[in-house]
């Protein structure tokens, strides 16, 4: 789980960088609305990303996947599926049960790292 935090920090850092939108997913699906962000793209530094529905999918240059929705509420929001496919997508294995990573994220939002917004969506806090 921290593993996907690190990754989701790295790699919005480096889309930042290049597309400034990515200081935040909600300006990224409010850009690619308004035509002035491609829907997906790929930095020559391997970074890329691709707009779906109500979210984005962004791939490091080592495979890694993160998948993020934007909720009602603005919140940057992930579930077990999405932590799954990033888990197999560094090559984690046993890739974990969708049971354990959300025992694991609400061990997380009692800590306050995280909150859940809606019942098995998780969220960064401050982040």
């Amino acid at each position: 789980m921290r593993s996907f935090l690190y990754h989701r920090r790295h790699i919005m850092t480096a889309l930042a960088g290049i597309y400034p939108q990515f200081e935040a997913l909600e300006h990224v699906l409010e850009s690619v609305r308004a035509g002035e962000l491609e829907r997906k793209a790929q930095s020559s530094a391997g970074f890329s990303y691709s707009v779906h529905g109500r979210g984005c999918r962004m791939v490091g240059p080592d495979g890694a996947q993160i998948d993020l929705d934007l909720l009602l509420d603005g919140a940057e929001a992930f579930d077990a599926w999405r932590l799954r496919v990033f888990a197999r997508s560094v090559g984690m294995s046993p890739v974990p049960l969708e049971s354990d990573l959300v025992q694991e994220c609400r061990a997380m939002v009692r800590e306050g790292i995280m909150g859940e917004p809606e019942p098995g969506w998780f969220r960064l806090i401050n982040g």
